[in-house]
């Protein structure tokens, strides 16, 4: 008997890393080449003013060791920035807020909202589409955007497909990434954020002996947690007028349609749904409350290793490093089913659009800044590493996925953990961490840095992706 064996398909596998080497001289950053360059320009001048060549050694000891040194797993001179900016801030009174009451007046029926929320935040108004009641606007002066956000249906069901079926999805989900680069040139900026936060436990629990499987029920919805994805979308205009807000509608209408094709249903909030979930994701009161239950938050004060609004703790981590080698495509799974006792988890991640001159001047250096770097270590005695590799063949790979017509995207990850207590972010922390590790991806804690990456965990599109795409 022959029994005929079909091979089976292998797993499609992503590369997600950036390429860079992590610095613009030899690996180094620019302010560690700074402060060398610094040391040296320091002892040229004493040997010039004549010191003798041991003294002027010492400001390059002196550059070396601090260039050198680590506090908290990173390097020293990468506190600097966060830690003069808390400092200032606490000095001028920057760090505590308070709300004028009421926090956020009810909505009407089209007149615009001004969200009543920290500086950090921006001076946002939320205001009805004029040409689709059901859309909110959320309008922001300042930087002349509109943000809508959406609710989409669709990306639970991932973990529980195979392997070909993931595959598909992610290829769907590229190619509506590279519809919406084209077709929208306004469309400046796409956040995507995955919510998980315990169920509010019903208010009206099934008596234990009027029946088991109630009971049953309601032990599970216990332990229970919730899952909420939102996709938040900015235009960006010359103008906010009119005939800006007049195209909202029909800008909703394609990034429907476009989800639609990667097999993606997504809805845009209406004008209360969006400040209720502004209010929700500040104040952690759980999602489907209504509008009075949640006026937004009326305090806020800003710590070193936390953020306090009103009786809700925030703490952040920025994804500061992905895979380096290759992935399949449910790499992300851990991270995203991670799920802490009494503590809500949001990943929120950042696209910002690259036009494709952009892109290709950004692949070309990569590629030259690569090869200058293997150029300068040999010439230095120093053996090449993978990290000037990957970076040489991420700019390959990425010259030849625009000239396949693929659109380059800016990508920026923030990681948020509310909770209760401090004592409750330090146990979601290290269950974070853990899940993180899973996926190979590098958290780094935003210390002094906490309001302004809470504000870009919010769906208003408010973080500025930069460095490489």
């Amino acid at each position: 008997m022959t029994v005929d064996t079909e091979a089976a398909p292998q797993p499609g596998t992503y590369s997600v890393n950036s390429g860079g080497t992590g610095g613009v001289w030899l690996g180094l950053g620019m302010a560690r080449v700074a402060l060398l360059g610094i040391g040296l320009l320091a002892a040229i001048l004493m040997m010039t003013a004549g010191s003798p060549p041991w003294l002027a050694l010492i400001p390059i000891l002196m550059a070396l060791l601090i260039a050198a040194a680590r506090v908290g797993g990173r390097p020293a001179l990468d506190w600097v920035a966060p830690l003069i900016g808390h400092r200032r801030d606490a000095l001028s009174g920057a760090t505590r807020w308070r709300a004028v009451l009421p926090a956020m007046p009810p909505p009407g029926s089209a007149e615009s909202v001004r969200l009543s929320l920290p500086a950090e935040f921006g001076r946002p108004r939320v205001m009805t589409c004029p040409d689709d009641p059901s859309i909110g606007m959320i309008i922001d002066a300042t930087t002349k955007t509109v943000t809508v956000s959406f609710e989409v249906c669709g990306v639970d069901r991932f973990p529980l497909l195979d392997f070909a079926e993931r595959d598909a999805l992610i290829a769907g989900w590229g190619d509506a990434l590279s519809v919406l680069a084209d077709t929208d040139e306004s469309l400046s900026r796409l956040q995507l954020i995955e919510r998980t936060l315990p169920l509010a436990a019903d208010p009206y629990p099934p008596e234990p002996d009027l029946d088991d499987a109630l009971d049953w029920q309601f032990d599970v919805v216990a332990f229970a947690t919730a899952h909420e994805t939102r996709l938040a979308a900015q235009w960006a205009f010359g103008k906010v007028d009119s005939a800006a807000l007049s195209l909202i509608a029909a800008r909703c209408q394609l990034v429907c349609r476009t989800l639609v094709s990667a097999r993606l249903v997504a809805r845009p909030l209406s004008t209360s749904e969006v400040i209720t979930e502004v209010s929700s994701m500040l104040t952690g009161q759980p999602a489907g409350a209504s509008f009075a239950e949640k006026p937004g938050p009326l305090s806020r004060r800003s710590e070193w290793t936390h953020v306090v609004l009103d009786d809700r703790v925030h703490r952040s981590f920025a994804i500061s490093g992905w895979p380096s080698a290759p992935v399949g495509a449910a790499w992300m799974s851990p991270l995203l089913l991670a799920a802490p006792d009494a503590v809500a988890r949001t990943v929120s991640l950042h696209l910002e659009r690259v036009v494709p001159a952009a892109a290709a001047r950004v692949a070309r250096s990569r590629r030259a800044k690569a090869t200058l770097d293997q150029a300068d270590r040999a010439r230095f005695g120093m053996t090449s590493s993978a990290a000037l590799d990957n970076a040489q063949a991420s700019g390959i790979a990425m010259d030849a996925e625009l000239a396949a017509g693929y659109r380059t995207h800016r990508l920026a990850g923030i990681v948020t953990l509310s909770g209760e207590t401090i004592a409750d972010l330090d146990g979601a922390g290290r269950v974070l961490r853990q899940a993180a590790a899973v996926c190979r991806i590098e958290l780094r804690p935003l210390h002094g840095q906490h309001a302004s990456a809470l504000a870009a965990t919010a769906p208003l599109c408010r973080l500025r992706p930069r460095g490489q795409a």
